[in-house]
């Protein structure tokens, strides 16, 4: 089935183009802060160029999942985009980085490991983590949560109407029409902020690259102190 007639209202499609802006940024981000001539490499840069692939094509994405009318499919995506920063930003919870790293490039679960107060880094924990910074993080967390198993919101999607006899009737097309503007506004804000969010710790990543070693560890033991 083709897309529809149907054009989303300019402020969605504003934001559309916002994307574009944000896709470009990560591209330039990981190119000339991470992977400038002479920049050394280390065993987070590979999770950070991992983070950042992942995150290029999300956004790409959404664009498609949105000009599409697939409101369903991107709040999984929008989902999975949070995570993508959530498990980035662990790399700042733990007492080595680039252990942290290596553990993760070899295959061990990021949930399995713990931070440098003896936390588990656990999806839940790390949400806790960001919501003082992030009020918005911990609710829609929770709600996009039932986006990526098959759940209730999925059957929920499915429902067109109930009448007062306790009929049904199913919506059952690839095309979400009947949301409001609210819905698609929401997603795209929310996946631009999730894009800040890691691109706010691979820059910061970029700019340590940057320093003498003992510049680094001074700036660790202060970040330590405060968290």
């Amino acid at each position: 089935m083709t897309s529809p007639e149907q054009r989303h209202t300019k402020n969605i499609q504003d934001r559309l183009l916002k994307l574009d802006g944000d896709h470009a940024a990560l591209l330039d981000l990981a190119h000339k802060g991470l992977a400038h001539p002479g920049a050394p490499m280390y065993e987070l840069d590979v999770l950070a160029f991992g983070a950042a692939k992942r995150a290029i094509s999300a956004t790409s994405a959404l664009k498609l999942l949105v000009q599409s009318w697939n409101l369903v499919t991107a709040r999984t995506l929008l989902r999975t985009h949070i995570d993508t920063a959530l498990r980035f930003s662990a790399a700042w919870l733990v007492d080595n980085p680039h252990s942290f790293a290596k553990k993760i490039i070899a295959g061990e679960r990021i949930d399995k490991i713990k931070d440098r107060k003896g936390n588990l880094l656990r999806d839940s924990y790390l949400v806790q983590c960001m919501s003082d910074t992030r009020p918005w993080l911990p609710e829609v967390y929770k709600q996009l949560s039932g986006f990526v198993h098959f759940s209730g919101s999925h059957v929920f999607a499915s429902v067109a109407s109930l009448d007062a006899e306790g009929g049904v009737s199913f919506h059952l097309s690839e095309f979400d029409l009947d949301y409001p503007e609210e819905s698609w506004i929401e997603l795209i804000d929310c996946f631009r902020e999730a894009t800040e969010i890691l691109a706010h710790h691979l820059h910061g990543y970029a700019q340590t690259k940057k320093l003498a070693p003992e510049q680094l560890a001074k700036m660790r033991k202060r970040h330590q102190e405060k968290s």
